[in-house]
């Protein structure tokens, strides 16, 4: 029967007999089934003639209201619970029902609590609810009703970090609780207050709260509440370092929660002994309790708990140097917060996210993670997070050197932990504070800020922070050279962390005790040192500890003149990192983090003692383990090759031969160390010849300070090349604000400059014609020289060395290209024979990007170089990144002349137009060719030609230069041309046309370039600055453009 026909009678039995209903479902875990029942009475309601019976259906409106708002609470469905519950409060207000109001006031404030999103304001709206459901309780003397909004007011104080009003609700409720005799209400107070006092430093008093509670709850039988407050007392001896009595306590607390069928709570004990066995330093043990911990939080739906345990699992493997896979834990924890809108948490793992990445090097992304986590907590008022990741940002600018900054985020960390009364924290920002004054020579104020620190960690307990603080003392004293008493400190640090059982941290000490034994002459007891610290860092797994020991062994012995010993810890530490490099497994940004941050050393150390000993093959295969290793893993993997170097030195054959694969040509590799350059010359036939040069007396001999650093020297030389733009040199770098015109003062000033510094350049040029070009000039038989640098040597322009203004230059004589390393160039030769396209085109010139000004200059070039090889090119709004990216893959040349930046890789398309673009820039990923977007293209491209600002340049890191042409070698280009500077427009022009006419005619990318400079030189473009910017990087190769070539009109 349709409702139109049930009579009004019909309509209130139905709705009579429904709402009983409703409430069984509700008691039988089916809310969901309560809810569209009510709804449906609702609707039988609202249809019913209300003549006479508006008080019988108001009244069960109200009732249905009731089982809606406990319906929707038993589903966490928590907006339509609290929308229910404000209207039951208006009614419970309407009827003076005093009881049912409080109630209602007091679920609501759970509901308030329980929310993640804005937390802040969520915990001030419980708050407010919870104090009206106190004003309830005493108004009708319920004094256990009293006690526990008191309570429930600690616990949202606790949430906003208030904790000196947490501890004055707890210990109201406490009063109340102790006279009405009510045990439970006692104990749970007891714990809480534990947390309060465990979150303050203030560990004596928690440790007094959590066992009046133990004792307590196991009095009355409370089995579930015992385990908390034994998981509570262990998490507090964990943090004091107790760790054996900490272990006690986590596992009765697990027993207890196991036998109880407590899922949840089982699991939050798998991830606390995980844990504590990761501060131990048992990282196997650690990563199967989180493991198991997390099984147990995905079978039951514990989002939070998984979140929690991803985190931690993220921290083992960071800790194993397991990289990559410590992010993607970081990055599945975090993603899991935000699904479940924990705000608190996605701060958390962004915090996680950016230590790990400064770890590695990677400041930029260490900065923007750690910023974001910032904000979040500043939006959710978590006053303690702040702080922490105030410290962490300070600790980033101070490993950058930037420490003004870095003492401002510290000092803002340590004023809010005195705000919020957590002296542990406080502890930490006062040890963080100490060691930056150290890095700045202030002895005097680094010692008050770590005395201070330990000060703070004696006072509250805390163990490992005492050990800290007496570590960092050691360092100031020896600084000090007050050997004495570093060793002192540094041995009381090493007795705490005997007896608190750290064994991580223990290993550090002793290395220290090592270093410091070293420095003041006694090998013996460093060696002593050094021994134990090797034995517990293989012992717990610490292969990063433990390659830095075998660092501080070679030193050791090569200060007593054990060379033999040395080059033995040499070759094992460096299949240490071999084993940290592979645990990064294809994350290439890691692993050229972790060479420039922790590889270079080992390495250089080891070349320089082979070369020293008579064994410079061997010394060529160590650099080349230095060399471009993240690029050839990128280009072996796009080719699907193997490469076979390795630590192992049974490994080291084969190079002398990959040379016999080039035709008439000599391979120079040169590697700076520090006082010297060494110079290997490889020949087809595989005769290898060493020079070592004394950078010291050359740079003496030409009136230069004795102690300059080559890469130095460098920087300050060949700064002035095409950095000052005049109005014949379109500025084809990457500013996102439009550059300001060019005024005649300027042009003016810079055309001077240009020509001041010209003598400098040349001067320059002569010096390292003199260091890398003239001791090996003899062997240089061939007519091109293949030149393996390392990394700013990147910048030399080869090309343009001559003994002197007006001789010869090297390329008179010489054809020359730059390659990363031998094994890159093997990767290339290895590669399938058809891999790589002999044909076909992508020609870009001059995309149009309405905030950047438009490059005529390279839209003639683009379509100048479109005629000689027969392909017409992208210019102005055409040359989209999606119209490069749907042809980047399948053709044999790519030319770009566009706006680019070698730091960050990029090179600026056109957007594609839409309606509400006109006036807005598009999000940068709809148009920035950016080195990720290359990196995910397989090119078949022989060639690839960069002609925009600086395309040669980029992050000079110790894997060479991190820029653009790395990525297009990496993503399978064979060879790369770029610009290490700009140069005016018509030698450009000038330059590509003589290039491309000598490609298009079949002559090889070499000798194309080598002619095309010889011709730049012999028709008017003199200058350095105007034909020397181009270098090619990669193979040699030649390309079929058949008759698709038409001659240029302007030849």
């Amino acid at each position: 029967m349709s409702m139109e026909n049930l009579t009004a009678e019909a309509m209130v039995t139905a709705v009579i007999i429904a709402l009983p209903v409703a409430v069984f479902m509700i008691n039988s875990d089916r809310a969901q089934k309560a809810i569209e029942l009510c709804s449906e009475c609702l609707i039988l309601l609202n249809n019913t003639n209300q003549n006479r019976k508006d008080q019988f259906i108001s009244l069960h409106c109200n009732i249905i209201t009731a089982i809606l708002f406990y319906a929707y609470r038993r589903i966490s469905d928590n907006i339509n619970a609290e929308r229910y519950g404000r209207k039951l409060l208006v009614l419970c207000s309407e009827y003076g029902a005093l009881v049912e109001e409080g109630d209602i006031c007091m679920a609501l404030a759970e509901i308030a609590e329980s929310q993640n999103i804005n937390r802040f304001s969520e915990n001030l709206k419980a708050k407010e609810y919870i104090e009206r459901a106190l004003a309830i309780r005493k108004k009708i003397g319920d004094k256990r009703g009293e006690a526990y909004c008191y309570g429930n007011l600690g616990n949202v104080f606790e949430s906003l970090m208030k904790y000196d009003k947490a501890e004055e609700y707890y210990k109201k409720a406490l009063v109340i609780n102790t006279e009405i005799g009510d045990r439970k209400g006692e104990a749970d107070v007891y714990g809480n207050l534990g947390l309060v006092f465990h979150s303050i430093g203030r560990y004596n008093e928690a440790k007094e709260c959590y066992e009046k509670a133990l004792v307590i709850r196991t009095q009355i039988g409370d089995r579930g509440g015992e385990a908390n407050d034994y998981g509570g007392l262990g998490n507090l001896f964990h943090l004091l370092g107790k760790y054996d009595k900490a272990k006690e306590y986590l596992e009765k607390a697990l027993v207890i929660k196991t036998f109880i069928g407590d899922r949840k709570g089982e699991a939050v004990d798998y991830g606390n002994l995980g844990t504590l066995f990761q501060s131990l330093g048992k990282h196997d043990k650690a990563k199967e309790y989180l493991e198991k911990g997390l099984v147990i939080s995905i079978e039951i739906g514990d989002r939070i708990g998984e979140a929690a345990h991803y985190g931690n699992l993220g921290t083992v493997f960071q800790s194993l140097g397991k990289f990559d896979k410590a992010k993607k834990y970081y990055e599945r924890a975090l993603v899991t917060k935000k699904e479940i809108g924990d705000r608190q948490g996605e701060a958390d793992d962004y915090g996680n996210l950016g230590n790990l990445f400064q770890s590695l090097g990677k400041h930029d992304e260490a900065k923007e993670y750690l910023e974001k986590a910032l904000v979040i907590r500043m939006e959710i008022g978590d006053r303690k997070g702040e702080a922490a990741d105030y410290g962490n940002l300070g600790t980033l600018f101070h490993s950058l050197g930037i420490y003004d900054k870095a003492e401002d985020y510290y000092q803002k960390a340590l004023v809010i932990r005195k705000e919020i009364g957590d002296r542990k924290g406080e502890a930490t920002d006062n040890g963080n504070l100490g060691a930056l004054f150290e890095s700045l020579g202030k002895h005097d104020e680094a010692k008050k800020y770590l005395e201070e620190a330990l000060v703070i960690s004696i006072e509250i307990g805390y163990r490992a922070g005492e050990a800290a603080g007496y570590s960092n003392l050691a360092t100031v004293h020896e600084s000090l050279d007050k050997y004495d008493k570093a060793k002192e400190y540094l041995e009381k640090a090493l007795v705490i962390m005997t007896e608190i059982g750290d064994q991580e941290g223990k290993a550090g000490a002793l290395a220290e005790l090592g270093s410091l034994y070293r420095a003041i002459g006694d090998y013996k007891a460093s060696e002593l040192c050094l021994e134990r610290a090797l034995s517990i860092s293989r012992d717990i797994g610490d292969i990063e500890r433990e390659f830095r020991i075998l660092t501080d062994y070679a030193i050791l012995y090569l200060l007593q003149n054990k060379i033999k010993d040395s080059l033995s810890c040499l070759h094992l530490c460096i299949e240490k990192y071999e084993e940290l490099r592979y645990c990064l497994g294809a994350n290439d940004q890691f692993k050229t983090s972790l060479l420039e941050n922790k590889g270079m050393f080992p390495y250089k150390l080891l070349s320089n003692l082979l070369c020293r000993t008579g064994n410079v093959r061997d010394a060529l295969c160590v650099e080349e383990l230095s060399r471009a290793r993240g690029l050839s893993d990128l280009m072996a993997e796009k080719y699907s090759v193997e490469t076979h170097i390795c630590a192992d030195p049974q490994s080291w054959f084969g190079f002398e031969n990959i040379l016999k694969k080039e035709n008439n040509c000599t391979c120079l590799y040169i590697s700076d160390q520090e006082r010297y350059v060494f110079l290997w010359i490889l020949k087809a036939s595989g005769a290898i010849h060493f020079i070592p040069i004394s950078l010291e007396e050359n740079f003496v001999q030409a009136g230069l300070h004795k102690d300059l650093s080559l890469s130095q020297f460098l920087a300050d030389n060949f700064r002035s090349l095409g950095i000052f733009l005049t109005k014949d040199c379109e500025d084809r770098s990457l500013n996102m604000a439009e550059s300001q015109p060019h005024s005649p003062e300027r042009n003016s000033s810079a055309r001077m400059r240009l020509v001041v510094e010209d003598g400098e350049v040349i001067s320059c040029l002569s010096l390292c014609y003199k260091i890398f070009i003239a001791p090996v000039y003899g062997l240089l038989a061939e007519p091109e020289v293949i030149i393996v640098p390392n990394s700013t040597l990147y910048k030399v322009p080869f090309a343009a060395l001559s003994e002197k203004e007006g001789a010869e230059y090297l390329s008179d004589t010489h054809r020359i290209r730059v390659i990363p390393s031998l094994t890159t160039l093997k990767t290339v030769q290895d590669s399938p024979e058809d891999y790589h396209s002999n044909a076909g085109a992508l020609i870009v010139g001059n995309p149009k990007v309405d905030w950047l000004l438009p490059l005529p200059g390279a839209r003639k070039e683009a379509e100048m170089v479109g005629r000689l090889v027969g392909v017409p090119p992208l210019v102005e709004e055409e040359a989209t990144k999606q119209a490069v990216l749907e042809t980047i893959g399948s053709v044999g040349l790519i030319h770009f002349a566009a706006h680019g930046d070698a730091e960050r890789g990029e090179i600026a398309l056109a957007p594609i137009p839409t309606s509400s673009s006109r006036n807005t820039i598009p999000p940068k990923d709809t148009y920035m060719l950016t080195m990720a977007d290359v990196s995910r293209v397989k090119l078949r491209a022989k060639l690839v030609v960069l002609s925009c600002c600086h395309s040669g340049s980029g992050e000079v890191r110790a894997e060479g230069v991190i820029g653009i042409a790395r990525a297009f070698l990496g993503s399978g280009a064979r060879s790369v041309l770029v610009a290490l500077w700009a140069i005016p427009d018509s030698a450009t022009e000038q330059l590509m046309k003589q290039f491309y006419e000598r490609l298009a005619e079949g002559e090889s990318a070499s000798e194309s370039l080598h002619q095309a400079m010889k011709w730049m030189r012999n028709n008017g473009f003199t200058k350095v600055s105007e034909w020397a910017s181009f270098t090619l990087i990669g193979d040699d190769v030649r390309l079929d453009f058949g008759k698709q070539r038409t001659k240029d009109p302007d030849s």
